[in-house]
């Protein structure tokens, strides 16, 4: 219904501009040497449709589509451009019922040799196929599915088709599908047509009848990643963990004992990084199974030991994925070390993925081991010469405070102190980011300690020489003031806020409005009513056009939690008198604010 409402927007444009049938205007602007001017228009086959009206769409316009990119008439631009528009064409050629007509362009992109056209139009396909009847699929989309499997002159048919089974699978009657897939396909004698089939294992194993996952795509999973192809073996160990999901515990240690464990061992350090990237997702896959987690936790610590960098990497990576699923003793003892020193190492790649990574695990550790093992190491690296290091383990801090907690002492000795001192940092992204954290520690300390804790930096946030910082410390007060209470709040921010008001930087006054658009609903209507509305409407007579428009705009967001009777005596007369201001932006601001308090 949008993508018909946006056409019609146009349509008066199309039909005005052209006196011809929307059919020749199409035709005439593809035949256009100019490939824009070719893709303008054919983002424009919704007007046009829309023009034609569904029946002439479906007995003109596709078939004319179908005929040209048959011919090889469009560039690769204009062909990506095409199918990316008939996979949201439905509305315009009838609805679901009649969506199977799309199929013959889309079909005829499926077999062009550019992989990006193909991609496309195989994400179409399957856009539509989602759309149609269990009926329409077994009549359009399965014989067109075998068709462009069982096609010989060129790979590239065959290639889309790998990537068209798991939508029509919904439809299939009997193992036609599932054969041609792993027995076909799967074992195609082209390398590029092998690397899709295994590249669409997962999807197609999601859909499978377990006894055929078992029987017929098990044995093309452990074919593949024997493949002589590097790039078959690499796409083969990405449905692995998907593979695991869907067969027996005999099965599965069968896979990950012979075929995984050679590819964990193979010659290519591409298949082992492929390796080191699947390995949580599978042993997640397994569930906790006790049989399977000894193989996993010696092939993890297989890929943490490898002499290539980027494998290492690649499983330190995956370490809180792989922690949660292995237990917290392997994760203190395995994945711990390893992480930890590669996140330290200057050298190292990825330090900062790195650094999630590894205070992403305090939770696979648990709690006394966090405290223990983890800490020391984020203090560190919160003074790391790398920013984004340091702001890597800030932005896990709540993560972390949540498995910890803040309710003992001994965990507020610890945190505290590296929380204050990042809160006064030079880098302004530090700073903001400790500033995110107040809600959460709020929560976590209760008010008494979080006063204590952070009651003092209130002005030091409200004055920064940042703005962000500024505005985001006064909405993650309204946060904070959520769970401290109303007469915390007050007592917390209203002396920060109308201090603010004569403060000689322009800036800095603009703190108070701040307080007035994103407090006014967290505190009492007398705090606001006395205090900070007053202070708000004079501002809006201030010498500086820009704090005249923000206090508009102040109130204008405050309206629903002040007093008709302050509107009308107060308020109102304010905004009326910027309604003759000098400057012509405050006076549009005014207007929209007398809009929202009259209304």
């Amino acid at each position: 219904e949008v993508q018909v409402s946006i056409a019609l927007l146009s349509l008066p444009a199309l039909m005005a501009s052209e006196s011809s049938s929307p059919l020749d205007f199409l035709i005439e602007e593809l035949a256009s040497d100019n490939p824009q001017q070719c893709v303008q228009c054919v983002s424009r086959l919704r007007v046009i449709a829309l023009a034609l009206g569904h029946e002439k769409t479906r007995s003109d316009l596709l078939p004319y589509l179908t005929g040209e990119i048959e011919q090889g008439k469009f560039t690769d631009e204009v062909q990506v451009s095409i199918a990316e528009v008939l996979g949201s064409f439905t509305d315009f050629v009838g609805g679901p019922s009649e969506a199977h007509c799309l199929f013959p362009p889309l079909v005829a992109l499926c077999s062009v040799e550019e992989s990006t056209v193909r991609d496309q139009a195989v994400s179409s396909i399957n856009q539509i196929g989602k759309q149609l009847s269990k009926a329409q699929l077994q009549t359009h989309l399965v014989p067109t599915v075998l068709k462009l499997a069982r096609q010989t002159d060129w790979f590239t048919p065959r290639v889309s088709a790998c990537g068209l089974f798991a939508v029509a699978y919904r439809a299939a009657e009997g193992k036609e599908l599932c054969d041609t897939f792993c027995k076909g396909l799967g074992i195609d004698d082209s390398p590029m047509v092998r690397r899709a089939a295994a590249a669409r294992l997962a999807e197609f194993a999601a859909v499978l009848q377990e006894n055929l996952v078992e029987d017929d795509l098990l044995p093309l999973h452990r074919t593949l990643l024997a493949d002589e192809q590097e790039s078959v073996r690499v796409n083969a160990l990405k449905g692995t963990a998907t593979i695991c999901g869907r067969v027996s515990t005999q099965l599965k240690l069968g896979l990950l004992k012979d075929n995984f464990q050679k590819c964990v061992r193979d010659k290519s350090w591409r298949v082992r990084v492929a390796c080191a990237e699947a390995i949580a997702d599978i042993a997640k896959s397994c569930g906790g199974q006790s049989e399977t987690q000894e193989v996993l936790q010696e092939l993890y610590v297989a890929l943490q030991n490898d002499h290539e960098q980027e494998v290492r990497v690649a499983a330190a990576l995956r370490g809180a994925g792989a922690a949660e699923a292995l237990g917290p003793t392997f994760a203190k003892e395995a994945v711990f070390p390893v992480v930890s020193k590669l996140a330290q190492d200057p050298n190292s790649a990825s330090r900062v993925e790195l650094a999630t990574v590894l205070v992403r695990l305090a939770a696979p550790i648990e709690k006394a081991a966090a405290i223990e093992m983890l800490l020391p190491v984020m203090s560190l690296l919160t003074e790391d010469e790398n920013t984004n290091v340091r702001l890597a383990v800030i932005n896990q801090f709540g993560s972390f405070i949540r498995v910890v907690g803040l309710q003992d002492e001994p965990q507020r000795e610890q945190l505290l102190p590296l929380i204050t001192r990042l809160a006064a940092d030079k880098n302004w992204r530090v700073r903001h980011a400790i500033v995110l954290l107040l809600p959460t520690l709020a929560q976590e300390l209760g008010e008494l300690n979080f006063t204590k804790a952070f009651g003092t930096s209130f002005e030091t946030h409200a004055t920064d020489h940042y703005a962000l910082i500024r505005e985001d410390f006064v909405k993650c007060m309204a946060s904070v003031g959520a769970t401290l209470g109303k007469e915390w709040l007050e007592n917390a921010m209203l002396r920060v806020l109308t201090s603010r008001a004569k403060d000689k930087n322009y800036q800095l006054r603009s703190v108070l409005l701040l307080g007035v658009e994103h407090l006014h609903a967290a505190i009492s209507s007398n705090a606001l009513e006395t205090q900070l509305v007053p202070a708000a409407v004079e501002m809006a007579s201030d010498p500086v056009p820009n704090l005249r428009i923000q206090a508009l705009r102040s109130l204008a967001a405050a309206s629903p939690s002040i007093s008709a009777e302050q509107k009308r005596d107060l308020v109102l007369p304010q905004l009326q008198d910027r309604m003759t201001d000098s400057d012509m932006d405050v006076k549009f601001f005014a207007n929209e604010a007398l809009k929202t308090l009259e209304s």
